[in-house]
């Protein structure tokens, strides 16, 4: 098991120090927000709080994630980084990817790409693309990116996206990954289909097992189930041994925590109330210690 924490509602200024701490004392992974901007007023809930509320100030300072993975990065040595979950269903996926391989090079490659489809129409709207069409745009730029990973002159001609021939460079040495989020049965199927792996948003440990039989379902329809496949799982209610050892067992490659937040929140209380809680950045250095030691050190 493989063990992260996302930097949604962290200052900015205190990412380079979580980083170091926990680059130094074994954990895997770090995950950042992605948000170009929040408009006043949104046409649609939120979907992932009970009552569909934005659980943040919409002053919240949040930095490009590409930005924060490299200021993360130049301060790190084993660390890896992802945009969780990056809205590339409005982005041009050829900057995207020149984007995604130059951070890659700054950071020796410890970087992944975790990718969902946007939820806010006035994102679409204001940014000129059609909402309606984009599970059909964001398969083609994860097409796009994986195709220009190779390297070389590379061409693509879909429905949305259309370019001759080619070339970008750096490219990365070896294939980077490619997670997809989202807990609906569409986005379920693009992981399956298409990404490397999936990025959940928060789950109660026995929701689990269902979640990965459907993905897993959804492999073998594709044929790609003997292919690598990684599971990460924010599940804040599995907080022994034996629960983590549980979920490793059932296919869960990395398992997503706040190490600073209070025990005892679930699923049905949202994401919101394990990001809202901010202490110090003391106060979050320990706890990042604390659980490496407690947790990390004796599951390996």
């Amino acid at each position: 098991m493989r063990f992260g924490f996302h930097l949604f509602m962290v200052d900015p200024a205190e990412h380079q120090a979580v980083a170091r701490t926990a680059d130094e004392c074994g954990w895997d992974s770090i995950q950042v927000a992605d948000a170009p901007f929040f408009p006043e007023k949104t046409a649609v809930p939120y979907p992932y709080t009970p009552d569909g509320s934005r659980f943040w100030p919409l002053d919240i300072p949040v930095l490009d994630p590409w930005v924060a993975i490299t200021a993360m990065a130049t301060v790190t040595k084993r660390l890896r980084f992802l945009p969780s979950v990056l809205r590339l269903a409005i982005r041009q996926p050829l900057l995207e990817a020149k984007s995604f391989f130059s951070v890659a090079a700054v950071a020796n490659e410890r970087v992944a790409l975790g990718v969902g489809l946007a939820w806010m129409p006035e994102e679409f709207k204001w940014l000129h693309v059609d909402m309606k069409t984009r599970g059909a745009r964001q398969d083609e730029a994860i097409q796009i990116i994986r195709l220009l990973m190779k390297g070389g002159m590379q061409e693509f001609h879909g429905r949305h996206f259309d370019f001759e021939r080619l070339t970008m460079a750096p490219v990365p040495k070896k294939p980077l990954k490619i997670y997809v989020g989202g807990t609906t049965p569409p986005a379920l199927r693009r992981a399956a289909r298409l990404g490397d792996g999936w990025v959940s948003v928060i789950h109660d440990k026995d929701q689990v097992p269902a979640v990965i039989d459907e993905l897993n379902r959804y492999r073998r329809e594709y044929g790609r189930e003997k292919e690598p496949f990684d599971i990460m799982m924010h599940c804040p209610d599995a907080q022994s041994l034996d629960d983590i050892r549980r979920l490793e067992d059932l296919g869960v490659t990395d398992l997503q925590v706040t190490p600073w937040s209070a025990p005892g929140i679930l699923a049905e209380m949202g994401v919101g109330t394990i990001m809202q809680q901010q202490p110090p950045l003391a106060v979050k250095q320990e706890a990042i210690r604390r659980y490496a030691d407690s947790v990390i050190a004796r599951l390996r």
